[in-house]
Order: structure tokens, then sequence, then C-alpha cells
């Protein structure tokens, strides 16, 4: 009897041709759309910034340099106080080892300028800001250095507004070469045995040893594990509306008449949902084998996962069918389908991974169904194994069971309406 009233309930969502498109095909379009449209927020890809920049130098910086020199000879400073001339040329080194240095060839364009040209440039929307140095920048910069003098000279930079991002590039280098200055000053001031260069470009000795890092996954696979285990609850919410259907037109009331017992039935409506919603993720994963090419470590342990996943949705199907039948109103299915499962797939993490935006949020979601499962498919793609994922697969057991235990309290009584 139970097989016959299972493959009836098998037979309902067959004859229902666009429930049944629903569960297959409304998956397999969210999971093309999103994987495209999010792959490289999924994959960690940065937008490729090229950044115009025009230089505009008022005075010669060598002059400069040669000026401060002969002053500190004046001064009675020898010449081998100086042994690099080269560290002095602040600009250059700023414009040559910075701005175009080979880390940032691929994205900066620099063009070197004259007065003449600023107007025009300041005008043109393709470039992203202007760096001025001012006259006497490199003498006045140097003597603040020399003599401990707050008095700072600045350099002039315009930014297009426009290019927000370029912008806050150009004033962070300009800042950390600061810092770097700043940095090495305080060094010499302290008499530090080494320099500012020497820390920077001092190799760490001693052994490395690399953390178990897990194989990233890509936004197909991501997307399809998480349109997988969202549109698997609405197994339960179709199969419960049907079962519903089952109460109005007194089916439910006739097998009572014919003497079977009510637990046969919501044991078929249970099995019924499992089977339904396995064959569902069998069909989606197939689909992502055969499109996007994803395949998995253990066929086992991915068999495993969607069992468990399939009876945690029988378990919701009767559970959702006990209640409409206690409260004798198929509301609680909608509300379900149109609420809950919502706060289950962004507690799970089926539209993006919700872990990145707080831990607490994943911890709460790896209880839900979904997303334990969501957690378990994922741990599986990236390696791990069958043991590492089983308290995910706990949590689907345990919120099976709790399923049951509540659909058995919500069962109506013999007699009631």
């Amino acid at each position: 009897m139970i097989l016959q009233l299972i493959k009836k309930q098998l037979l309902l969502l067959l004859r229902n041709p666009i429930q049944l498109l629903m569960l297959l095909v409304l998956p397999i379009i969210l999971i093309v759309i999103l994987s495209t449209a999010l792959s490289g927020f999924m994959q960690g890809d940065n937008p490729q910034l090229t950044l115009k920049i025009a230089w505009l130098e008022q005075q010669d910086e060598t002059s400069q340099v040669d000026e401060f020199l002969e002053n500190m000879n004046e001064l009675d400073v020898s010449s081998d106080a100086f042994p690099d001339k080269d560290a002095l040329h602040m600009t250059t080194t700023l414009r040559e080892d910075v701005f175009l240095s080979e880390e940032l060839s691929s994205m900066i364009e620099l063009q070197q300028i004259d007065e003449s040209e600023k107007e025009k440039i300041m005008e043109d929307a393709d470039y992203t800001a202007i760096i001025e140095v001012p006259e006497d920048f490199t003498l006045e910069l140097l003597q603040a250095i020399a003599f401990e003098n707050n008095s700072v000279p600045q350099l002039e930079l315009f930014v297009n507004q426009e290019h927000q991002i370029g912008a806050e590039v150009v004033e962070s280098i300009i800042h950390n070469f600061n810092e770097i200055l700043v940095m090495n000053q305080f060094m010499e001031e302290s008499e530090l045995p080494i320099t500012f260069e020497e820390l920077y470009n001092n190799e760490v000795t001693g052994e490395i040893k690399h953390i178990e890092q897990r194989t990233p996954i890509s936004s197909q696979a991501y997307y399809t594990i998480g349109m997988a285990v969202m549109n698997a609850l609405y197994v339960a919410s179709t199969l419960g509306f049907f079962a519903y259907r089952e109460k109005e037109i007194h089916v439910f009331d006739r097998l009572i008449v014919a003497d079977m017992s009510r637990w046969k039935f919501f044991f078929s409506v249970l099995i019924s949902g499992a089977i339904v919603s396995f064959l569902q993720l069998l069909f989606i994963f197939t689909f992502s084998w055969l499109v996007f090419k994803i395949t998995w470590p253990s066929i086992m342990s991915f068999l495993t996962i969607s069992l468990f996943l399939a009876l945690a949705v029988g378990g919701t199907t009767v559970l959702l069918t006990a209640i409409s039948y206690r409260i004798n109103s198929e509301e609680i299915i909608g509300f379900f389908s149109g609420i809950i499962v919502s706060i289950f797939a962004f507690l799970g993490g089926s539209f993006f991974p919700v872990g990145e935006l707080s831990p607490l949020i994943q911890q709460i979601g790896n209880l839900t169904p979904n997303g334990a499962s969501l957690s378990a498919y994922i741990q599986l793609l990236q390696g791990a194994s069958l043991r590492e994922i089983a308290s995910y697969i706990l949590v689907l057991i345990c919120f099976t069971f709790l399923s049951i235990l509540l659909a058995v309290i919500s069962y109506p009584k013999r007699g009631s309406k």
C-alpha cells in the first residue's frame, strides 16, 4: 500500500508539467545567470586600473641637490656625509623608482609635462591626476631633513574626481613614499645598525611551512550547489500543496475510511519528498557535469550528502503536510515557500558566500538543511573527506528527525477536522 501511495504522489507531480519545470528548469536558469554575472566576484578578480598621470616639475632637481651640498660645505659639513648623491634626488626617486617601477608599469602611464600644458591637461577627462613639484621642493625637503625642521614642503596633487578609485591609488602611493622617507630618517637618527632599504629587502631565513589550503571552486560550481540546495526546499512545498489538495478533495478521508493507517499516508509523503528531491539533485548536478565539467572527487560521498539532504527535504514535506492538515489551511505551505525558503537561502549562502559577511551568520546558516549541505558539497569539491564533513551530515540527520517529530506532534487525531 505504501508503494502505491508513493507512486500516486510521483504521478501527481509528473502530471503537473508546470511544477515539474519549476523544480528542474528554474534552478538551471538561475545557475547560468548567477554564475555568469557574479563570476568575477566569486573568483576574487579585481578590475584592471589604468591611471594616466601628468608629472609637472617646476625646477630641475639636480641643481637643487648641488645647492644643498654647497650649503652644507659652507657649514663645514663634509660631502662624505652624503656618500650616495642619487639618494638625495627625492622626486626622481618617486618618479622613476615608484611610479615608473616594473610593478606599476602595467597600471600607470606617466607623462612629463611643462607649465604650458597644465591647463589643457586639467580639462582632459582621461587624466587621473597631475602631480606638480613646486620650485625648490627638493632643496627645502633636504634642508628640513638635515636641520630637523618641521616646515616640510608639499607636493601639489590635482585629481580627477570622476576617477575616484584611481585618485585614491595615487594619493596612497605618495603617502606610502612619505612614510618610507620618515622611517628612513628615524633609523638614521636612532643610529640603528640597518638601513630602511636593508630592512625592506631583507630575506627571512628559516623553514617555511604552508598551512593546508583548499582548492578554490569556480562560480559555476558554487551556484550549481547553491541553487540545487535552495530549490530542493521547494520540493517540500510543492508536494505539501499536493498532499493538502488531497485532503480538500477527501482522498485522505477515504483512505482513513478504508481502514488505512494515517501514518502510512504521511510516511509515503516523507518518502515521496525524499525521492523527488534526490532525483532533482541528480538532474541538476548531471547538468553541471555535462555543461560546466564539474566532477566530484568521491561519488559515494556526493551520494551520501545528497541522500541525507533528500531525507531532510522529505521530513520538511511531511511536517508542512501535518501542520496544514492540523490547521486546515495551506497558508503555512505558502509562507514556507515564499518567506522561509528565502531566509534559509540567505543564511545558507545560496546567493553569495555568507561567511564573508559574518561568521556568526555562517554558523547559523550551517544549521539549516540547505546551508549544511552547501558547506558539505563545497568542502567535498575542495578535497575534504567524508569524515571531515560528517558534522554537516549530522545536522541534516538531526533536522530530519526533528521535522518528523514535530510532524508526529502536529498530525491531526482521528476524527478531527
